[in-house]
């Protein structure tokens, strides 16, 4: 996990193509061809996130978790982007029974910490 959380909707972009380096291929650009903001990076990513979900390794899902977690402990911008365009959407895209154990360890590490 990132000592600390990106701080710019393209440092939270580049935090992804490093965790999923085939989601780099993958991306079309920004939303809507806007400048990049974090709810519009997570929008994207979103959907590839769960349909993609089965080819991702235990550490890359860990590593992600830990990302998440940073986020949503973070507050402002990217804590409410975190929330509402990856997180409320987890079960939408078949990914809560995946993912939602990775996150509590995640919590639960960073609680430990």
């Amino acid at each position: 996990m990132p000592d600390t959380v990106p701080r710019t909707p393209e440092a939270l972009l580049e935090e992804l193509f490093t965790i999923f380096p085939q989601y780099r291929t993958a991306y079309r650009g920004p939303v809507h061809d806007d400048t990049p903001t974090f709810h519009s990076v997570l929008m994207a990513f979103t959907p590839f996130f769960g349909a993609a979900l089965a080819s991702f390794s235990d550490a890359q899902l860990l590593c992600f978790a830990r990302l998440s977690t940073a986020a949503e402990q973070s507050g402002g911008k990217l804590q409410n982007a975190c929330g509402t365009c990856l997180l409320e959407h987890l079960h939408q895209i078949r990914a809560d029974h995946v993912f939602r154990p990775c996150l509590n360890r995640a919590r639960r590490e960073l609680s430990d910490a």
